[in-house]
């Protein structure tokens, strides 16, 4: 195959990480690619990492821009790059050397313009888990959809998947908005038509405390959330109206998320923000406790959160094993 092939890695504040993640780029076993290093005004040794890798593999392009945040860094690529194909890859994680020989055998065998994989879950160290796996094989758009609201054989994710650039001709990631990969997903998918599945595991994400996903938590955060599940909702009643019973699975999901993450930030005191929290989950909760894949520990502490009881196994838990 001569597709060129760009992958797209935004970058910041991850110097101990970075060559684990371009090494596993450049060793890929399809070669034709365009490797862009996008620096967000990271303020560490990664500018000079990403520098030093540009001079050792002329596949490397690298940009220095001001810090904008991650959509920003993504969106300096998609502009930049030349591929038939893209592919994101954050800068903390890394990548089997054969992620893109098999995203692509995947698009050209099914005849789709999106592809996707199965992922590791790391600490860098060990492998904790096996996420959103599944066989090879193509989806509708429909199929695809509800495979990602019910957290089965894919998610949300713009890593972990390859794109023909023609889907982002208009789409790009909102600027400023953290969980950004929630504001264009369905986008994709509805644009592609159909997704595929290698039915391999080739992505390692790294889960590590300083991540974004482990910020404080944001009221402003909370709102883009909400709108983007609002915009979510309204498009799919219009679009895919089969998809809405696992669209609602997914909304309660994420608001139980920010429940939770409030109350281990927060506490339970009646703020406002407590209360139109606790509001809305209570309005979906039966699609919360009705799920067979929400485990059964996270929905007894829906349960002891409901009856006000959360807080308190929180300060017990604390001093018995040092944190919540």
């Amino acid at each position: 195959m001569s597709d060129l092939v760009s992958i797209i890695v935004p970058i910041y504040g991850v110097e101990e990480y970075l060559s684990k993640c371009i090494d596993s780029i450049i060793n890929q076993t399809y070669k034709n690619l365009e490797i862009i290093l996008v620096d967000d005004g990271s303020p560490d040794k990664c500018p000079d990492i990403c520098d030093a890798f540009e001079k050792k593999d002329e596949r490397i392009k690298v940009i220095h821009k001001k810090n904008g945040g991650l959509s920003d860094a993504r969106n300096a690529g998609i502009d930049t790059a030349h591929g038939d194909y893209f592919v994101f890859v954050d800068s903390d994680d890394w990548i089997e050397n054969t992620m893109v020989e098999h995203l692509l055998f995947a698009c050209k065998k099914y005849n789709v313009e999106m592809a996707t994989c199965a992922r590791y879950i790391t600490d860098g160290h060990s492998t904790r888990a096996v996420a959103f796996n599944g066989p090879a094989r193509a989806y509708s758009a429909e199929e695809a959809l509800n495979e990602i609201l019910l957290g089965k054989s894919m998610d949300v994710a713009a890593w972990d998947k390859i794109y023909v650039r023609n889907l982002f001709e208009e789409i790009r990631f909102p600027v400023g908005e953290n969980n950004e990969d929630i504001a264009v997903f369905y986008k994709l998918v509805d644009l592609a038509g159909r997704v595929a599945h290698t039915g391999t595991t080739e992505y390692f994400y790294r889960s590590r405390p300083g991540s974004i996903t482990k910020l404080k938590y944001s009221t402003d955060a909370r709102k883009i959330i909400e709108k983007n599940l609002n915009s979510i909702e309204n498009f799919l009643e219009k679009e895919y109206p089969s998809c809405m019973p696992s669209f609602y699975r997914y909304k309660t999901i994420n608001i139980y998320a920010l429940l939770n993450k409030y109350i281990k930030c927060e506490g339970t005191k009646k703020t406002q923000e407590f209360e139109h929290l606790m509001n809305e989950f209570r309005k979906n909760k039966s699609y919360f406790f009705n799920d067979d894949q929400t485990p059964s520990k996270e929905k007894k502490i829906a349960i002891m959160i409901l009856l006000h009881l959360y807080n308190p196994y929180l300060l017990v838990k604390e001093k018995i094993t040092g944190h919540k």
